[in-house]
């Protein structure tokens, strides 16, 4: 082990004596090499071995050495920025606010970004244009900070030019608005953001930023409460996948899949939208519980709270989860949007008293529709009777007819 590694073994350890001695020379020094080994095993570490980190380093900044965490800003690391902007910002003086300037100017994305986080405690507006520029850009870190520091100064003109971006046709560039405002912190446009995730080819992405917003649960309780029902649906739909399921935390999962059950107990007007999230949620937090792989990379925190849900999901009677199926059948009724929600649901579960609402969804004319029915009603093996060259001679769009004859006839 070399002295780099004793040094981390210290700074990270029990003994507080050692590890407060380590701290102090990383800050006297200035080690570089210490601290990118130290943000290369931070990821490794747990959360309160983190805060320990945190706490020491915090400690042995002083008055003559303050400005030796400057040097630290040639590596980033999201664990790190926030205290050393608040070091800084106990610090703070005009010559230091026109260093740390310097670097939001013309440093590395690294300097830049940190300095963007130390404009979210100096809120001075010499840094507006800069900052401005730099809250739509691609690196991820650099806007979120650059974004939160507009929001510290109430900056209406980034404020319009992500509301502006929701109606954009790029979905990525949705996306990077919707982030905006997660960041910013403040005056959240919830309508033209749940907006977004109806209008989005990737709205499991977009919907997995709300409840970094506002709480889920909450929002159930008011005039949103239909946007975030399917804000639930999308966000169950890319668990695990492109949602992280380390998420579940800040989604309140368990406490709205319990909700959810309490208002799917009787029937009312959200019935069939809370069927298809709770049971999809079923399916897929038994997949999750039955399969090791999926959640063998997860934190112990996350496997008990996976494990947990799938349990308050697993206790429900079968009489619930009849009803559940029934439920679903109301969105064969409503937009082309919740019919290809409901489709899924229909096949994992096979729900076979749909087959005669799906039949008549082939006289459709989404040519999606078409195609999605056709494959649910081949997974419930009731295709008979189905004149599917007929079905093929209206069909308008050559890729779809191509995926239909794939799908459907070397089962015929």
């Amino acid at each position: 082990m070399n002295d780099l590694d004793l040094l981390l073994k210290a700074l990270t350890g029990k003994d507080e004596i050692k590890a407060q001695n380590a701290a102090d020379y990383l800050i006297n020094n200035t080690d570089l090499d210490l601290f990118k080994l130290l943000v290369d095993k931070t990821d490794f570490l747990f959360p309160f071995v983190r805060n320990n980190v945190l706490k020491r380093i915090e400690k042995a900044v002083n008055e003559s050495n303050f400005k030796n965490i400057i040097k630290f800003f040639d590596c980033y690391s999201n664990y790190y920025d926030d205290l050393f902007a608040l070091i800084l910002a106990k610090h703070a003086n005009e010559d230091l606010t026109d260093i740390i300037f310097e670097f939001l100017e013309s440093g590395t994305i690294a300097q830049k970004t940190y300095a963007a986080k130390y404009f979210s405690y100096i809120p001075d507006t010499v840094a507006l244009e800069d900052l401005n520029k730099y809250a739509f850009c691609d690196d991820e870190n650099l806007s979120a900070n650059a974004a939160e520091a507009l929001g510290q100064m109430q900056d209406d003109v980034s404020f319009d030019i992500a509301l502006n971006n929701l109606e954009s046709d790029d979905d990525f560039e949705k996306l990077k608005a919707v982030k905006f405002f997660c960041s910013y912190g403040k005056n959240y446009p919830l309508k033209e953001i749940f907006d977004a995730v109806k209008n989005s080819k990737m709205p499991e992405n977009i919907a997995g930023q709300i409840p970094y917003m506002e709480s889920l649960l909450e929002l159930l309780n008011t005039e949103y409460k239909s946007d975030t029902l399917i804000c639930i649906y999308y966000i169950i739909f890319g668990l695990g996948e492109i949602l992280p399921l380390s998420d579940i935390f800040q989604f309140e999962l368990k406490e709205l899949l319990k909700q959810l059950i309490q208002i799917n107990l009787k029937e009312n007007e959200f019935s069939p939208q809370a069927a298809v999230i709770l049971l999809s949620a079923f399916s897929k937090f038994k997949m999750f519980n039955e399969n090791e792989e999926y959640i063998f990379d997860e934190d112990k925190d996350t496997k008990s709270e996976i494990i947990s849900i799938y349990q308050i999901l697993n206790n429900q009677s079968e009489g619930f989860w009849n009803k559940q199926k029934n439920f679903v059948l109301g969105l064969l009724k409503l937009t082309d949007k919740d019919i290809l929600k409901s489709l899924p649901v229909i096949s994992e579960f096979n729900i076979t008293n749909a087959i005669d609402d799906l039949k008549k969804l082939l006289s459709s004319d989404n040519e999606i529709i078409i195609c999605e029915v056709l494959n649910t009603l081949k997974s419930l093996n009731a295709l008979n009777g189905t004149d599917i060259n007929s079905i093929l001679e209206k069909i308008k769009n050559q890729n779809i007819k191509i995926l239909i004859e794939n799908s459907i006839y070397p089962v015929m």
